[in-house]
């Protein structure tokens, strides 16, 4: 399953071209063969073994890894590579969280492995509005750095600003996770450099959410892992 994931990815970043003046995006996510990414409030496990490989694989050759508050909350991730080599886990990716009313439980997994010496320091990044809260105080004390960004007119926090931030503190590149307003928000943004989807043979139905963006996409590969099949491609810029 690695070497797959290896051959399968390897060609895909060095041939990409990095941006001067902000990290590397790469978005992924799973989705249902109707389309359905995630359940309303709850956890959805939809790739196989062998394509979660496959995102774990990804996760590595990236210096950080970014959801949203939603999924944070709902899944409890913990964001770091796991069915990888041995002799690459130490060169775990930096976990950040997009949370503009500072939601994060102060009990998830990201605060306890980095109190336990079991995971790195997680990035809150959230809007201005709450950087003087009490729940901001209560985070800084459990272990998490906290940034602070203006809110955009629709009440969110722009990918741009975003980006800023995470290039000041030396990231290169930031692999997108989730959930659905962040993957949406993501794909409409422009900032995109590579996408990765990969389809899994399930239906969800009417509980499932779905993805409403409309993006083009050039030098479309796919690659099957498994039972899954998985889409890379460059979003088409405007």
């Amino acid at each position: 399953m690695y070497e797959q994931a290896k051959n399968f990815l390897l060609p895909l970043y060095q041939n990409i071209t990095f941006p001067s003046n902000r990290p590397l995006l790469t978005l992924t996510y799973a989705q249902s063969i109707d389309c359905k990414i995630a359940l309303k409030g709850k956890p959805l496990l939809l790739s196989g073994k062998e394509s979660m490989a496959m995102t774990h694989r990804l996760r590595i050759i990236h210096d950080a890894i970014l959801v949203g508050s939603g999924t944070a909350c709902i899944d409890d991730p913990q964001l770091n590579a796991r069915h990888i080599p041995l002799e690459e886990m130490n060169n775990q990716p930096q976990p950040v969280i997009l949370d503009t009313h500072l939601n994060l439980p102060l009990s998830c997994r990201l605060l306890k492995n980095y109190a336990t010496g079991q995971g790195k320091q997680p990035w809150i990044i959230t809007s201005s509005s709450s950087s003087s809260t009490d729940k901001k105080m209560a985070l800084e004390k459990a272990g998490a750095k906290i940034f602070t960004i203006q809110e955009s007119a629709t009440g969110r926090l722009a990918w741009k600003d975003v980006l800023g931030i995470l290039s000041k503190e030396g990231i290169q590149s930031v692999m997108v996770e989730g959930g659905s307003s962040i993957i949406q928000s993501c794909l409409l943004s422009g900032f995109v450099d590579q996408l990765i989807v990969t389809i899994a043979p399930v239906y969800v139905g009417d509980q499932g959410i779905t993805v409403s963006a409309t993006t083009n996409l050039e030098n479309v590969q796919y690659q099957t892992f498994g039972r899954d099949i998985v889409m890379a491609a460059h979003p088409v810029k405007s």
